[in-house]
């Protein structure tokens, strides 16, 4: 039997293509992705308690330091509020007003941290119990607020002895 010319040929290339060495890749590349979730917290210190010095003056807890973190892109605002004035454990008709300052400590990243708002005081006879101060940051970034409370005092001895309390509740939210 004899092959036709071309079917020869085509054997002869098909053989010169599937018989050459094939040689592996030389280059490759690989994506690596990390998801980072928005990640926003407020942490408060302990309790803290100070005895009267039984003067006129207003008595200051050490400022009280509260760390804020937010990696929203468009920052954080930031505020700390009592839930009434300074009122006695024993007699609820006995208050003492709170007067809240709020200053910027250390801060970190590259969002820009301000003050809104950095002084309140409450005033419960005029049933205003409620003093609010606020920061915030334009970007990323971490911020220990430094928090002083006072317990206002106009003259010492003209309200009840005991145990006077209020509770701050510091809230941060993504702008």
């Amino acid at each position: 039997m004899h092959f036709p010319r071309f079917l020869t040929v085509a054997l002869a290339l098909a053989s010169v293509f599937t018989c050459n060495t094939v040689f592996g890749q030389t280059t490759g590349t690989q994506t690596l992705k990390v998801i980072v979730p928005t990640s926003i917290s407020i942490s408060a210190p302990s309790a803290a308690t100070i005895n009267h010095d039984e003067t006129n003056l207003a008595q200051s807890f050490p400022a009280q330091q509260w760390v804020v973190k937010g990696n929203a892109k468009s920052g954080v605002n930031v505020t700390f509020s009592t839930g009434t004035a300074f009122v006695n454990k024993d007699d609820a008709t006995q208050k003492r007003d709170a007067k809240l300052t709020l200053a910027l400590g250390d801060t970190a990243g590259p969002g820009a941290w301000t003050l809104g708002n950095a002084t309140d005081t409450t005033d419960y006879a005029k049933s205003d119990e409620v003093a609010q101060v606020t920061a915030s940051s334009n970007g990323v970034g971490r911020a220990n607020l430094n928090l002083t409370v006072q317990f206002q005092t106009v003259e010492y001895g003209l309200f009840a002895a005991g145990e006077y309390s209020t509770v701050i509740t510091g809230t941060v939210a993504a702008n």
